[in-house]
């Protein structure tokens, strides 16, 4: 008799696949699952001073749950320290879109590293310590139920995410806890907000004033030094980044960091604490805070007017708001949308945008390419191409054109210091002899008064009225020329420091030997080229150009 034949014969099942099997009770199953390469997770919300003491006693309560359970030793141990998993930030994708995201980039990474076998279970302290928001819960249990291993807290109940039970009450619980944190918020930026409306600093205190100590919120003289520095350099016409620079080399210590940046100095300048005006940018604020603007932060009274602080300011509030309008001009030309971040770019030329073409009049820009034959670095000044605004069809030789308007404005600030010590000197002249006009109606006024009072006005043919005519009038005359005195030695000098202009004109950075040119040129417009002759090259750059000067009442304004 002969033995069917089944279908199973000659038919080899891999090893891995056998025993395949299924079960009702999964999380029994599941949960008897011991890691090999568990991953820890600890974070807590504030740690100001950096000890991370709250972290290093969740990783010990970590690793007495990993004993317990008999897990492996862990593969990697995920540390957030002073993050918040509660606040919201707005991030743009690289597709352009928006979105308000919580930024923990080490809960990311135990979300991937579990998704791809890095780690094979996860320990975590408390489900409040874990999440705070219902989308970052989902976004881990999405992840848990693909790869069927175990997320466990070392505290309140010992939650165990693989387990559909517990996971329906972390989600509750998430809720529960997103709700406390929204409560808490809300109280601590009412609170804010009324400390802001009584002029109470909130915050850390900023670089310029002693943050810890007895003298908690008093000036530091070295510091607010920095600060109007850095706010005189701004409208002198240098840049965030130039400034951070500058006091590198100096070796300034600059606020909590190793270096000076032009982002720290971006922020030092739009906070309005430096003016002693109060700032709040909490939720209460119909309007949020606006990237790159200053007055954004301000707190304003009923009447409009700004909030004033209860600490002493460093600038004056007119040099704190100039330095706004003159942040939001360079923004501005730059194409930075308000509401944008970013910094306005710095010239690296001298003359970038003060030579005009003069065929397009667009301005001239600093181009740096190297000869190919020599390797001969030249520099030009060029008018962009039609699809940046100009017509292409200008060029000059930066060095000859940079040296001709520096002859050109030495000449003139030269002119103008002549022109200021003379005005001086005329100045003093006028109030010498001025002074002694009201000496002298003084003297005849001090006279007619003793005359009525020994009752010898009739000697000098003088009747009672005429002496108070009289009286009157040399008031009035002592009160003109008093006013006329006070106002030449009030009035500024027609050209302000011009000895400082020359000073830095001759030395100073380049934005501040732009920032001079500004001041007193509209433009320079570049002509064709002239035809070559012997005459030496520098004087035919200097016949191409034609400056446009301001007048005096331009500079004045």
């Amino acid at each position: 008799m002969t033995t069917a034949v089944t279908v199973w014969e000659d038919f080899d099942v891999p090893a891995h696949a056998r025993g395949g099997q299924v079960t009702l009770n999964l999380y029994d199953h599941l949960a008897a699952y011991a890691p090999k390469r568990p991953g820890a997770y600890l974070r807590i919300s504030s740690d100001r001073f950096g000890l991370e003491a709250g972290v290093d006693r969740q990783l010990e309560d970590a690793e007495d749950s990993r004993s317990r359970l008999r897990w492996g030793a862990f593969a990697k141990i995920y540390r957030e320290n002073d993050t918040s998993a509660f606040k919201k930030r707005k991030v743009v994708k690289p597709d352009g879109a928006i979105d308000w995201m919580v930024l923990r980039p080490e809960f990311r990474q135990l979300l991937a590293d579990l998704a791809h076998g890095v780690i094979d279970g996860v320990i975590f302290y408390d489900l409040d310590r874990l999440v705070r928001q219902p989308r970052d819960l989902e976004d881990l249990i999405d992840i848990v139920e693909y790869v069927k291993r175990p997320v466990t807290g070392a505290t309140g109940g010992r939650m165990n995410l693989i387990n559909d039970s517990d996971r329906h009450m972390a989600r509750m619980m998430c809720v529960m806890a997103l709700k406390s944190s929204e409560d808490t918020a809300r109280r601590v930026a009412r609170q804010h907000l009324s400390a802001a409306q009584n002029g109470i600093a909130q915050g850390r205190i900023a670089y310029g004033w002693v943050r810890k100590g007895e003298r908690k919120g008093q000036l530091v003289p070295d510091e607010t030094d920095v600060v109007i520095r850095i706010f005189q350099d701004i409208m002198s016409g240098e840049s965030a980044y130039s400034i951070a620079k500058a006091f590198n080399a100096e070796g300034i210590k600059p606020p909590a960091a190793r270096t000076w940046s032009s982002t720290m100095i971006a922020k030092m300048l739009r906070n309005p604490r430096y003016a002693g005006m109060a700032s709040y940018s909490g939720k209460h604020r119909v309007q949020a805070a606006t990237a790159g603007d200053g007055w954004s932060l301000v707190l304003f009274d009923d009447e409009g007017r700004p909030l004033l602080g209860t600490w002493e300011p460093i600038v004056a509030p007119k040099l704190w708001s100039q330095v706004q309008f003159e942040w939001q001009r360079r923004r501005q030309k730059a194409g930075i949308k308000p509401g944008e971040s970013g910094t306005a770019p710095a010239n690296r030329y001298l003359l970038s945008g003060i030579l005009r073409c003069h065929k397009c009049h667009r301005g001239l820009v600093g181009h740096k390419y190297k000869q190919r034959k020599s390797g001969k670095i030249i520099l030009n000044y060029m008018c962009p191409p039609s699809d940046r605004g100009g017509c292409g069809g200008t060029a000059i030789a930066a060095p000859t054109a940079d040296s001709a308007v520096e002859e050109a404005m030495n000449a003139f600030l030269r002119k103008q210091l002549q022109t200021s010590k003379t005005g001086l000197d005329q100045s003093a002249d006028a109030i010498a002899a001025l002074q002694a006009r009201p000496d002298q109606e003084l003297a005849r006024k001090s006279e007619l008064i003793h005359r009525r009072t020994e009752g010898s006005l009739h000697e000098a043919n003088l009747a009672e009225e005429d002496y108070f005519t009289m009286l009157a009038a040399l008031n009035r005359k002592i009160s003109t020329f008093r006013e006329s005195i006070a106002t030449l030695e009030g009035a500024p000098p027609s050209m302000a420091a011009p000895e400082e202009l020359i000073t830095h004109w001759a030395g100073g950075s380049l934005l501040q030997r732009r920032a001079i040119l500004k001041r007193y040129l509209h433009s320079i417009t570049v002509h064709p080229p002239l035809p070559p002759s012997e005459v030496d090259r520098s004087a035919l750059v200097k016949e191409r150009l034609a400056p446009r000067w301001k007048t005096a009442a331009e500079i004045a304004a």
